[in-house]
């Protein structure tokens, strides 16, 4: 398929929940992911989103469970498969070499690995497209921003507070069944009266707080039609599955607002254009399912046909 050349997606994301992108731990307390930044003449240290966990959670891991579920992978794959498909898989051989049909059967079949790239057990397969970090907007980040962000797009003034003002602090307390009011109504009358040790623990750890903007962003090179419905189709998946990233999703945390400014070298990426894309990749998904099969186990010889 013809390629379309170079297409810039600008990201601004909105934190509607506590973001805990973490970092390190000290102690019981988690701290938040963070960059060196250099302002006004003084080393900072400011919240990032890291590319690494953007391409994981926005596009791959959607992406990936997508396939599984269309191509009747559930309960089938093995662990190189499925390391593949989620985190790219890894060289385990000692010869690296070049498969130009095992090439040629990937960039046919799977759109979202030819974007996102990865290893085989002795080939690197390079992808197209680059992911950009999480950059908080704060003052701090001004100057970054000023040469980041697309033409046109002005940052609003009250956002560009200290990187400081948009972190604080959670605390929780994991509770005790017996301790609860349910716990006298299920528990055995001996458990209740055993003396056993408590449950109960206090977990905390810092935030960035609801409101915060991130700018963050995606370049893809050389792709085609059905590339860029592999893209779209992926950040629909991750939004429709409450569009989070980081920890602590199970309990509400790290979901984002996420909107988009399209640049692109050919002027085609309307909304119907991009939907179009979206449904020519479902098309292709369904249309390769056997032939898609085939390839996962043809590239991983433990796989087994089911």
């Amino acid at each position: 398929m013809k390629d379309i050349g170079t297409v810039k997606v600008h990201c601004i994301s909105k934190v509607l929940s506590p973001l805990t992108h973490m970092m390190e731990t000290a102690g019981n307390e988690s701290i938040i992911n963070r960059e060196k930044v250099f302002h006004k003449g003084v080393i900072k240290s400011i919240p990032v989103i890291s590319g690494n966990a953007i391409r994981h959670k926005m596009l791959r891991d959607p992406g990936s469970m997508y396939l599984i579920d269309r191509l009747g992978l559930k309960g089938k794959l093995t662990i190189d498969q499925a390391n593949y498909m989620f985190y790219g898989g890894a060289l385990t051989e000692s010869t690296v070499s070049e498969n130009m049909k095992t090439l040629a059967g990937l960039k046919e079949l799977f759109p979202l690995y030819r974007l996102l790239g990865g290893s085989l057990r002795n080939q690197i397969i390079a992808g197209s497209i680059i992911v950009q970090r999480g950059v908080l907007i704060c003052e701090e980040n001004k100057e970054v921003l000023a040469v980041s962000l697309p033409e046109g797009y002005d940052v609003p003034e009250e956002a560009l507070k200290s990187s400081e003002d948009f972190i604080k602090e959670y605390q929780y307390t994991r509770s005790d069944i017996q301790k609860s009011k349910e716990g006298t109504e299920i528990l055995k009358p001996e458990e209740l009266e055993s003396g056993q040790g408590t449950n109960l623990m206090i977990y905390a750890g810092q935030c960035i707080i609801p409101g915060s903007l991130f700018y963050h962003g995606f370049i893809l090179t050389n792709i085609s039609r059905l590339e860029v419905g592999a893209f779209f189709h992926a950040l629909q998946g991750w939004k429709d599955e409450g569009g989070t990233i980081g920890g602590y999703s199970r309990i509400g945390h790290g979901r984002l607002d996420m909107s988009f400014i399209m640049e692109n070298s050919e002027d085609f990426l309307t909304a119907a254009d991009i939907e179009n894309c979206i449904s020519e990749y479902i098309a292709h998904v369904e249309a390769k399912k056997e032939k898609c099969v085939e390839w996962l186990i043809d590239n991983f010889k433990d796989g087994k046909k089911k």
